[in-house]
């Protein structure tokens, strides 16, 4: 929408709108013209899942840490309750398992995705599982 059809107009330093000056700067006004504020800022974080600690057979902790753009801890793994990694999930985020190498370094491993059991609780399982790939593959804690 053109800033003309805003009902905006120009008045010395200040905008007005109707009849209220406004000494807010033109972008204030034109947000849904421009579109996003900060492109930079829509990208989704990445976390990284190491480790597991289950209560039964539920999983009800999980090692998780940010991984940033050059595949380095951002902030490092810190247990964290299933329910926060599923509001990860749900938001758009990207988590990804990290197994530990035969060199004690971590690889990268397949997505973690939200499974619902049967009862109805959330869960997490892997996006695809290979055979030394799962989550009960994952050291505990």
């Amino acid at each position: 929408m053109p800033w003309r059809e805003t009902g905006v107009q120009f008045s010395g330093h200040a905008l007005r709108v109707g009849k209220v000056p406004r000494p807010l700067g033109l972008l204030t006004y034109f947000y849904d013209v421009l579109g996003v504020h900060n492109a930079c800022m829509v990208e989704n974080a990445k976390y990284g899942i190491t480790a597991v600690r289950y209560a039964g057979a539920q999983i009800v902790e999980a090692m998780m840490g940010l991984i940033d753009s050059h595949g380095r801890w951002d902030i490092r793994p810190a247990p964290t309750r299933v329910s926060e990694v599923v509001d990860h999930l749900v938001e758009g985020d990207t988590i990804i398992s990290l197994f530990p190498d035969d060199a004690g370094q971590l690889e990268p491993g397949p997505e973690v995705k939200v499974d619902v059991l049967p009862e109805g609780t959330e869960t997490l399982a892997l996006a695809e599982e290979a055979p030394g790939r799962s989550l009960r593959d994952l050291p505990r804690f």
